[in-house]
């Protein structure tokens, strides 16, 4: 069971280790690929508005993604994508849509960019030992 969203600590009051799992999980999915451009244009976006944008953007092709898998989809791809939590995934959005300050934004879209990628890395890992050789 996952905890509710709390603010913690002094300076990372809107930081949490329980928050911002699921759309990470999001964009790490549609890079599966190895197409980061969900991610980078959200780790680039400098204002909430455009980040937004950038979110609805991405969850319309998961949700594209989800309706229909490449056949070609590694197996972890298709389980994380499976996994994500569509009420946890609006609360996400929602803790974003909420922050006050262009610090704090820059600091969530770094983070979950960061865990996307950190997820995305097991894909490639993979890709590449499958075509070594023994």
């Amino acid at each position: 069971m996952r905890k509710a969203f709390k603010h913690v600590g002094c300076g990372n009051k809107y930081m949490s280790e329980e928050i911002y799992v699921q759309i990470p999980s999001v964009l790490a999915v549609l890079a599966h690929d190895g197409d980061y451009h969900y991610i980078d244009r959200l780790g680039n976006s400098h204002t909430k508005p455009l980040a937004l944008y950038y979110l609805r953007e991405a969850l319309r092709d998961f949700n594209t993604v989800k309706r229909s898998p490449p056949e070609d989809m590694h197996s972890e791809a298709k389980k994380l994508m499976h996994e994500v939590n569509e009420n946890f995934l609006e609360f996400e959005i929602e803790s974003i849509r909420k922050l006050k300050s262009t610090q704090e934004l820059r600091e969530v879209l770094s983070l979950i960019c960061a865990k996307a990628l950190a997820k995305t890395s097991r894909f490639i890992e993979r890709k590449e030992a499958s075509k070594i050789e023994p």
